[in-house]
């Protein structure tokens, strides 16, 4: 196993020789595709980051509009406007220092900067700085760290893609001036793959490794769990994101984002205790 830089989100530190970390999503979008995650007012957003807090997440990453494919979830637009509301609105009411680094869930820039000046540590850029070219700019100029995610302009329809599209991105952040050391890489479990891609990355996950990053992974309660396990509703899909997560971790996921914070902690201790020997080390 290679080597890779470490990433440091706030005060937290990402990478070879430090713990698999866990990121807990809370979303701001009532289109969301998992109910459960959604925080429908300021009251139910600070209990939810209060919640991941004492849960043990390490990250908490907040979404102001759906990411997810709206040919499987039939999620509505939402205006760059009403996102930047809808954060504006959840942080400003929030002591952001009480509470493990946020990272902010969005592919615009706009809504980006609004988040990061007020005390978010991080951007989650799920289209992988393809979206908005400013976005690479804004991070590059304030030095923080995001996470790029593959993103094939439409579903990534093989192992290969996803892992060009991720190249692309590194060339884009290269190019723009963001640090190597800022970086963490996500292969994009899920927005529209079909489910065997899917598993076929989870099994290959060492290949995204090569490209000397930080992985983060998602698969919590995602439509590939299922498209396996026959269960159309997220609220049925726990036990196959656990097994999922495990699996991950075992292959060489060094962040986990999850909907269930303390059973991902559970499955994130097998996936270590199933490592190979001196992986990450």
């Amino acid at each position: 196993m290679k080597h890779y830089p470490k990433v440091n989100i706030g005060k937290l530190m990402v990478g070879p020789s430090n713990p698999v970390r866990v990121m807990s999503v809370i979303n701001l979008s009532p289109e969301s595709f998992y109910k459960a995650s959604i925080a429908d007012g300021i009251d139910k957003f600070h209990e939810m980051v209060e919640n991941a807090s004492k849960d043990g997440a390490d990250i908490i990453d907040i979404g102001g509009a759906s990411t997810a494919p709206k040919d499987i979830y039939s999620t509505s637009d939402v205006s760059v406007d009403e996102e930047i509301e809808r954060v504006t609105h959840a942080l400003d009411a929030l002591n952001t220092s009480r509470y493990p680094p946020l990272s902010i869930d969005t592919t615009s820039p706009r809504v980006a900067e609004v988040a990061l000046n007020r005390g978010v540590s991080m951007v989650n850029d799920t289209s992988g700085l393809h979206m908005d070219a400013k976005m690479a700019s804004l991070v590059a100029d304030l030095c923080v760290p995001i996470v790029l995610m593959a993103n094939c302009n439409g579903p990534c329809d093989s192992i290969l893609a996803s892992l060009n599209s991720l190249k692309d991105s590194l060339t884009i952040a290269k190019t723009a001036g963001i640090k190597t050391d800022k970086i963490i890489i996500d292969p994009g479990i899920g927005f529209g793959k079909p489910a065997d891609v899917d598993a076929a990355i989870l099994r290959e996950l060492n290949i995204f490794a090569e490209l000397n990053h930080p992985l983060l992974v998602g698969v919590s309660r995602k439509s590939f769990i299922g498209h396996f396990l026959d269960t159309p509703n997220p609220d049925d899909r726990l036990t196959g994101s656990i097994i999922a997560t495990a699996v991950a971790v075992m292959n060489g996921a060094n962040i986990i984002r999850t909907h269930d914070i303390r059973e991902t902690k559970i499955a994130i201790k097998m996936g270590v205790a199933l490592r190979k020997p001196n992986m990450h080390k």
